[in-house]
């Protein structure tokens, strides 16, 4: 397993005071998960020995791979979620609470590791890829999801007049920084915790833990009305490592 190391936590804590609401928010289907769900799961490799979901939260996409054939396990540092994960009235995925950056799991164990809209939200990242890099096995695959960062670098500028509002980066694109964001929909409330950081952090810290990218794709609507069509909302990366490190 990974040494101990002494982590940040202010994602971390932020998410599990949001836990409750964050369940109740993805079940009731709110969550970006249902705007491209079917960009991303095809990008996953088919069923093999174990299928890891790091940052898994409530267990929406282990379910999902779970349905598919493939042997999952859940990980999450919030006791709540993996709870939530772990105990779903219909479809329970086997689940831990662990810290992303010392996962309970043996080195080259998992022939794929899925983080689903999680690494932009943990603390630490490059030792959390580095921990997924250890436990991938040769020709194991990592596919993950983040909030593309030039749509965490700006926003869009509501006072604009007329059809195209531009979308204004006010601080460097190149420093990371945390950010969070409350949105409420049909009555309900979220807050989402996350920390902005250039394309390079991810990629670097990919490279550095022996993953080699295959795919990379910029996820955005396909309504030409709205303004997400000009900016993409998701990045979809495909890594796998190649050769033992």
């Amino acid at each position: 397993m990974g040494a101990e190391r002494p982590v940040s936590s202010l994602l971390a804590e932020g998410w599990d005071a949001n836990a409750e609401a964050w369940i109740e928010w993805t079940r009731g289907g709110l969550d970006s998960y249902r705007d491209h769900k079917l960009a991303f799961l095809p990008l996953i490799p088919p069923p093999g020995r174990l299928t890891v979901d790091v940052g898994a939260g409530e267990g929406r996409v282990g379910r999902e791979l779970q349905a598919r054939g493939h042997r999952v396990l859940a990980v999450d540092r919030s006791l709540t979620m993996s709870r939530s994960a772990a105990t779903h009235p219909e479809e329970p995925v086997p689940a831990v609470v662990a810290d992303a950056v010392n996962l309970p799991l043996p080195d080259e164990v998992a022939d794929c590791v899925v983080a689903f809209m999680s690494l932009h939200d943990i603390d630490d990242v490059v030792p959390a890829i580095a921990e997924i890099g250890r436990i991938l096995a040769v020709d194991g695959t990592l596919v993950m999801a983040i909030v593309h960062p030039l749509s965490s670098a700006g926003s869009f500028d509501r006072d604009a007049v007329g059809p195209a509002f531009p979308f204004i980066i006010r601080d460097a694109y190149t420093e990371a920084r945390h950010y969070t964001t409350t949105r409420t929909r049909d009555g309900l409330s979220m807050t989402y915790h996350g920390v902005h950081r250039p394309l390079s952090a991810y990629t670097e810290a990919l490279a550095d833990a022996g993953l080699v990218i295959e795919r990379l794709r910029e996820h955005a609507t396909d309504d030409p009305a709205s303004k997400w069509s000009r900016i993409p909302l998701f990045l979809h990366i495909v890594a796998s490592r190649r050769s033992a490190r």
